[in-house]
């Protein structure tokens, strides 16, 4: 049985997809189906994988993948250095200017 995105092009590992909802792209590493319908695993990057509903994915061309690196070599990062910039990625979004939310 193929599994197909909400316009019925057939999605395979490898293929990328984009949840158009708020914009998420990634790789298809793994596809299966249950009674409730067909499911992908994307990654979205080395640490984040999801799992979406073929019903609300489109396959897109990985050109449009967001991919970003500081990184001059291609060394592995400790656990310390994710954190580190997590930390600096999340004290940068919630600065003073920020909008309060009520």
């Amino acid at each position: 049985m193929s599994v197909t995105d909400k316009i019925g092009n057939e999605i395979e590992v490898g293929s990328y997809i984009i949840y158009s909802s708020v914009g998420t792209i990634g790789e298809v590493i793994d596809i299966k189906t249950d009674e409730k319908g067909s499911w992908v695993l994307i990654a979205v990057d080395e640490l984040t994988k999801l799992w979406y509903n073929t019903k609300y994915i489109e396959l897109t061309d990985k050109k449009y993948v967001k991919t970003s690196t500081n990184d001059k070599d291609d060394k592995e990062l400790s656990v310390d250095d994710i954190k580190e910039r997590i930390k600096h990625s999340v004290s940068s979004e919630m600065s003073s200017d920020a909008v309060g939310g009520g």
